[in-house]
């Protein structure tokens, strides 16, 4: 929604349907992302998750980490419908590490279980009420595309906390191209 309350769509003529090559390319870079947030929170020990972020829209790190992956529950959770099922509350990198680990398999086994067909079939989907016309791969790419329009928040917690953020960008996710 923005702020005028109104949803704005892409004039048909801009969309191009998502594939499941596309789903896996994300999930690829989703993870090496991931990687490189855990390479620097992790070994600066937990006490850093929940550190307050004092003038963020974040109470702490985990909050923000935790909502990314409960993105995973909200759109997937049921096919048919986004739930309100509530954010995981975590105190340790092992335990949220152990929370996305699980969202994730369910993420992969939900792709897996749909052939290319099923995965680009339009479909009615209560989305908090309304009804809205999705397809599979759709709701997909939205969960992973959610999860890298957070990394700006984790930055900026990362940097309220005087930690210098990673570059976590999409080229260095690639293998080396280098000639």
């Amino acid at each position: 929604m923005y702020s005028s309350g109104l949803r704005r769509s892409c004039p048909a003529a801009y969309h191009r349907p998502m594939d499941r090559t596309a789903i896996d390319e994300l999930y690829r870079f989703t993870d090496y992302s991931w990687r490189e947030y855990e390479e620097l929170i992790r070994p600066l020990g937990d006490e850093l998750l929940t550190r307050p972020a004092p003038g963020s829209g974040w109470p702490a790190l985990r909050d923000a980490l935790t909502h990314t992956n409960w993105a995973y529950v909200r759109w997937l959770a049921d096919p048919n419908a986004t739930t309100d099922e509530p954010v995981e509350t975590v105190q340790t990198w092992d335990e949220l590490d152990a929370y996305r680990k699980q969202l994730r398999d369910d993420f992969r086994a939900s792709v897996d279980a749909l052939d290319d067909e099923a995965l680009v079939v339009v479909r009615e989907m209560n989305v908090d009420g309304a009804t809205m016309r999705y397809s599979r791969v759709d709701i997909f790419v939205h969960v992973l595309l959610h999860e890298r329009q957070h990394h700006g928040d984790l930055n900026t917690l990362l940097y309220q906390h005087g930690i210098e953020v990673p570059i976590v960008e999409y080229r260095f996710s690639l293998p080396d191209r280098g000639v």
